[in-house]
Parts: structure tokens; C-alpha cells; sequence
């Protein structure tokens, strides 16, 4: 049984918040110079992030045989889709009740696009419906279609490389990694392009651990601490900053990659932090945190009480209702499905592989 990363548990919650943290605020007093607003690169940090636990997990599993992966991609979809198949729902009856007009292009086409979870491709050129959701639609088609592929790559310098190329495509046209739906070579997206350069990562990440190990590398801790805490308040400056850094966020990835790194093989003070109980919580609920808060922002704007709320009060109780609906949804929704159409999923394929077993005989 591997054990669980529960530190990187921590970080997504954390970076998670500073997603809600950027929007909340650019809802709040204008999409301008506010705090939080380079939370776009906490994304990125998820990309990576995936491309860890995924390796992971289905590593062994995906190398063995071409029965495998298509389990993992059902796996993926079942994972990915019904949440952000209700919030998408959930954003199309916000819209259409209470605006009396959308206030972006092509509704439909766009709704359809979030339907087939390809708005995040390159296919719409604006944000849309729930906007959070078009880092799901690159993560999907990522990790189906390039993440087997990356994994076969053994050699670790070559996955980096290929992240580097990746992140330089995007940063060459846009000076930074601000960006998510344009698309290049006419079929692939920004967004898609920094998704498989975080998978890329986060498989080379696994190669150069020892997760099989539950032991924990004690040598040179002091100097590890040092280099994490420095790469933590970094990226911590980054994107909480009002200053224009976006020059400088490649340097936020290299520190992206060596906490997650020196988080899986180390153990230090920042390893007992990001693995305490309510970080590790909010990193569970993460997904519904993600996918429900826009939502959410736009029906409260719909209570008169609640506009005329401080900024503060509107912040205490929409934190406080974001957390309640993200860890109901989570038990009882969330996981519930998952845990449902992935044992039917396992079950499907069990029977295939029987069949072909007694044909063999």
C-alpha cells in the first residue's frame, strides 16, 4: 500500500485558496492591480502536481499493457467530469435567471464546448460559463492523451527539456505563462501546452524519489529547510504581490518543483506544516472549492442583504458558505460518484479480461 503524499495534500489546498484569494478580490474592487492577482500561476502548480500524483499512482499500471490505460482514461473522466458537469449546469441556470444578458461571446458555442469539456483547447477565445473549468478541460485531454506517452520517456533530462520547450512556446509569444485558451500550431492550446510541461515535471519529480521508501531522508536537512523556505517565500511573494513580476514567473515553477521535490524526500518543519489536518482537508476539497466558488460569487451578488454588506462581511460569509457547499459536495457528491462509476468501471474491465482469458484456454 503506498503511502499518501499528505504534504502535497497541503499545497494544493494552499494553492487553491490563492486562486479563490484572486478572484474574490478582482470580483471585489476590479480586475486590476489587487492582491493575489498572479494566482495564475497557482494552476501551474497544479499541473505539476498532477503529474506527480498521477505517476504515482498509475505508473506500474499504465506500463504494463494497453488494458490499463483505457481504465485510466475512464478513471480520469469519472474523476474530472460530474463536477464540472454541475457547476457548468449550476453557472447555466445563475446566467440565464438572473442577467439579462450573457456577458460573454458565444454562449452557446461555448456551452457546448464545456458540454464535450473542450473549452479550455483553444475552441473559445474568452472566458465563459464557470472560467475556472478550462484548466479541467486541458488537464483531461492532457493526462489521456499526452501522460502515457510521457511516461515512457525514462530519461529524466529529456522530460525537463521538453517542459522548458513547452513553457518557452508559451512565454515566447506571451512574455509570461499568463495565458490559457490562444492557440498554436492551429490545434493546441496555451493552457494544454503548460499542462503537459507540468505533467512532464511532475513524472520527472517521481523518477528522481524514493516514494516507495516511508523513510524519509534525514542528511542535509538544514540545508534543505533553508532552500524550501527561501523557494516558499518566493513564490508566496509572487503571488501575492501587486508589483509586476510576470517577468519572472519561470523562476516560480523551478520553485514549484523543488518543494515538491524536496517535499516527498525530505522531512522538515515545512513537511509537518503543509501536513496538518485542516491543510490536508482543504486539499481534499480542493476540486469543489475550485470549481464552486465562481459560481457561488456570482449567486450571492443576487442577494440585496448581501450587497449591502462590508467588504469584509461579504469575505466572512462567503468563505464560510464556499467551505460548507465545497465539503458537502465532496462527501456526498464528489467522491460518491466517483467511487461508484470507477468500481463499475473496474468491474467491466475485470469481466473483458476473464473473457479473453477463458477465449486463450
Amino acid at each position: 500500500m503506498k503511502r499518501r503524499l499528505l504534504e502535497l495534500d497541503g499545497c494544493r489546498g494552499l494553492l487553491c485558496w490563492t486562486v479563490v484569494a484572486g478572484h474574490w478580490l478582482g470580483s471585489r474592487l476590479g480586475w486590476g492591480n489587487v492582491h493575489f492577482s498572479h494566482s495564475y500561476i497557482s494552476v501551474d502548480g497544479f499541473f505539476i502536481l498532477s503529474g506527480i500524483v498521477l505517476t504515482y499512482i498509475y505508473k506500474e499500471k499504465l506500463l504494463h499493457g494497453s488494458k490499463e490505460y483505457y481504465k485510466f482514461a475512464a478513471h480520469r473522466f469519472e474523476r474530472l467530469y460530474p463536477l464540472h458537469l454541475l457547476t457548468f449546469l449550476v453557472s447555466i441556470y445563475i446566467y440565464f435567471t438572473f442577467f439579462e444578458k450573457i456577458p460573454f461571446n458565444e454562449p452557446f458555442a461555448t456551452g457546448i464546448y464545456n458540454l464535450f469539456l473542450l473549452h479550455g483547447m483553444g475552441l473559445a477565445n474568452s472566458w465563459n460559463w464557470n472560467d475556472p473549468s478550462w484548466s479541467i478541460s486541458v488537464e483531461f485531454y492532457a493526462s489521456v492523451l499526452a501522460f502515457p506517452l510521457l511516461l515512457k520517456i525514462r530519461n529524466t533530462h529529456l522530460l525537463i527539456s521538453l517542459s522548458v520547450i513547452l513553457y518557452g512556446i508559451v512565454i515566447g509569444r506571451h512574455h509570461n505563462l499568463e495565458a490559457a485558451t490562444d492557440v498554436y500550431f492551429n490545434i493546441l492550446s496555451s493552457g494544454f501546452l503548460k499542462c503537459v510541461a507540468g505533467l512532464a515535471l511532475g513524472i520527472a519529480i517521481i523518477n528522481c524519489s524514493e516514494v516507495t521508501n516511508d523513510l524519509k531522508r534525514t542528511e542535509n536537512n538544514s540545508i534543505v529547510l533553508i532552500l524550501q523556505t527561501l523557494a516558499i517565500a518566493y513564490v508566496a511573494y509572487f503571488i501575492y504581490t501587486k508589483d509586476d513580476v510576470t517577468s519572472y514567473d519561470i523562476i516560480t515553477i523551478v520553485c514549484f518543483t523543488y518543494i515538491f521535490y524536496s517535499l516527498i524526500n525530505f522531512d522538515t518543519f515545512w513537511n509537518t506544516l503543509f501536513s496538518n489536518s485542516l491543510l490536508v482537508y482543504f486539499g481534499k476539497i480542493s476540486f469543489a472549492i475550485y470549481l464552486t466558488h465562481t459560481p457561488l460569487m456570482l449567486l450571492l451578488d443576487q442577494i440585496n442583504y448581501y450587497r449591502s454588506l462590508s467588504l469584509q462581511s461579504q469575505t466572512i460569509v462567503f468563505l464560510s458558505v464556499l467551505i460548507i457547499i465545497s465539503h458537502f459536495i465532496y462527501n456526498w457528491f464528489e467522491m460518491p460518484i466517483y467511487k461508484n462509476t470507477k468500481k463499475i468501471t473496474d468491474t467491466f474491465y475485470s469481466k473483458k479480461s476473464k473473457q479473453l482469458a477463458e477465449k486463450r484456454h
